[in-house]
């Protein structure tokens, strides 16, 4: 990938390096692809790194099964203070302010970088709407300027809608993986024009 970025973190996946305060999204269909992001955290438990893991329980689930199968003690490492498991609220500004009070317990406690996995709950019970996430996503991407980490949201093209994809992934991340290749992504949108297309779609709702 061609960059003025200073890429120094290691990905986990295909060699692939990134920038501190990234935000990736990664498209996924099979289960082998599915497993290769859980990489992006086992690269950061080898070092000294903290590991979020956030998403709907069947994902989280997931994450922690392989983790396991690969060697590393999720139980030990969440004790130890290496790994934080979160899922849905309310409100996408509630999910935001625990991820950020999360990173800012991990970096407080001495981790060099946090790196999160995220599987976002669309239409799941107990998770915010569509335009609510769709709201946080584009936040998570001026937040990660605030800590030394790295997001990494999954996004599973065969389940998801088109729009979610487009607006979703395509949209609020600034880089994207596909078939384990890391992009810049000319779809990004800016924060402030991103909101205002929520916003606009949240009073036409409202109509």
């Amino acid at each position: 990938m061609h960059t003025t970025r200073q890429v120094t973190v290691d990905l986990g996946i295909s060699d692939e390096h990134v920038a501190v305060s990234d935000h990736v999204a990664y498209f996924w269909e099979t289960e082998e692809q599915f497993a290769d992001a859980v990489r992006f955290l086992e690269v950061g438990f080898r070092g000294a790194d903290h590991g979020v893991v956030f998403g709907h329980p069947d994902a989280n689930a997931k994450v922690l099964s392989i983790l396991k199968s690969h060697g590393f003690d999720h139980e030990k490492l969440g004790t130890d203070g290496r790994l934080t498991v979160l899922g849905g609220k309310p409100s996408g500004d509630d999910m935001l302010t625990e991820v950020g009070g999360a990173f800012q317990r991990a970096i407080d406690g001495g981790a060099p970088l946090v790196r999160l996995l995220g599987n976002l709950g669309w239409g799941h019970r107990d998770w915010p709407t569509d335009l609510d996430i769709l709201e946080f996503e584009s936040k998570v991407t001026g937040a990660c300027r605030s800590f030394p980490c790295v997001v990494v949201c999954m996004y599973d093209y065969t389940q998801l809608s088109g729009r979610i994809v487009v607006h979703g992934a395509y949209e609020t991340h600034p880089l994207t993986v596909c078939g384990n290749v890391l992009r810049e992504n000319p779809h990004h949108l800016a924060i402030d024009t991103f909101l205002a297309k929520v916003e606009k779609a949240r009073a036409e709702k409202v109509a």
